[in-house]
């Protein structure tokens, strides 16, 4: 199975003030057994205010930088004496995403972690713009800590497309299952594998002859699921992954994804951003929004 290295982790912090997060827990497991270090960046944005109202916000900003950097050093220090090799940044910069993402390329980080926060009354965790901004742009795998529980040897589970749809380069899967591979083999986990395919009925239905059309998808929908099959097996012995942990699912990927996740009591998915030739960027529509707010657990974000 193809791994990657993780040397320099990023993590990007909200609030200093919350000290040890998840986010932070996640990389020190991660630089525990690869002897990565660690970088652990606040990004607070800059005033855009003219005249006296700048002035004024521009000393409460350099009061702000200067009481969270001696909060991410109070957090620093606490991992330097598990003896990683820790460093604390703060910047200021409009929009935040783009703080970040300046600090991935200045630092050369090859992991930027950031933890979901908690939104609505009924305190989901869900995605900011923020975040979907750093799935689109970011240069380097991001580790989106959304699970509680501490990692103990977790099933990773790498969401893999033998079709290559929507615009994805065959590399992606390759890319999926390196970097599943790359955290199981840190923090002792098992790469199972998942491919969510939509039935041919949920295409036939919206058809002006859907009843029609119908009558004849049974013998269809069985070869596509034997078409299905035999890619995805044939992927799994390439990557070196057991067939018994393949996980070959029918339905909505929004729905189904999550639910899979939640079955298997996952600890990370591990999922390909897409890239959409014709716009020359990532793309993020609106079921992998659904699928990434759906899901409970740590999601790994990958780019071929």
């Amino acid at each position: 199975m193809p791994v990657l290295k993780f040397e320099r982790i990023l993590v990007a912090i909200a609030d200093p003030a919350a000290g040890m997060n998840k986010a932070i827990r996640r990389a020190s497991a991660l630089a525990r057994n690869s002897g990565a270090s660690i970088e652990l960046f606040n990004a607070i944005p800059s005033s855009m205010s003219p005249g006296r109202v700048h002035s004024a916000a521009e000393q409460f900003t350099r009061f702000a930088v200067a009481q969270n950097r001696q909060l991410l050093e109070r957090t620093a220090n606490r991992l330097r004496r598990e003896e990683l090799m820790v460093s604390s940044n703060v910047q200021t910069g409009y929009p935040v995403h783009a703080a970040i993402l300046r600090q991935v390329r200045i630092s050369k980080a090859d992991l930027l972690i950031i933890e979901a926060r908690k939104h609505s009354v009924f305190a989901r965790l869900l995605l900011t713009q923020t975040d979907f901004e750093l799935i689109r742009h970011c240069p380097v795998p991001l580790l989106i800590v959304k699970g509680q529980a501490a990692w103990r040897s977790p099933l990773i589970l790498a969401a893999l497309d033998p079709f290559h749809s929507n615009d994805k380069p065959s590399a992606l899967d390759g890319e999926i299952v390196a970097a599943a591979g790359t955290v199981a083999g840190l923090v002792r986990g098992s790469v199972h594998a998942a491919h969510i395919y939509l039935p041919l009925d949920s295409y036939v239905a919206d058809l002006p002859m859907a009843p029609v059309a119908l009558a004849g998808v049974p013998a269809q929908e069985k070869a596509l699921r034997q078409n299905v099959r035999r890619r995805f097996y044939d992927d799994l012995g390439r990557y070196g992954i057991l067939r018994k942990r393949g996980h070959l699912v029918g339905g909505d990927p929004a729905v189904e994804l999550p639910r899979l996740t939640r079955s298997l009591r996952a600890g990370l998915i591990v999922m390909g951003a897409v890239s959409r030739s014709g716009l020359k960027r990532i793309f993020i529509g609106n079921t992998a929004e659904r699928v990434l707010d759906s899901l409970k657990c740590d999601v790994l974000v990958v780019k071929p």
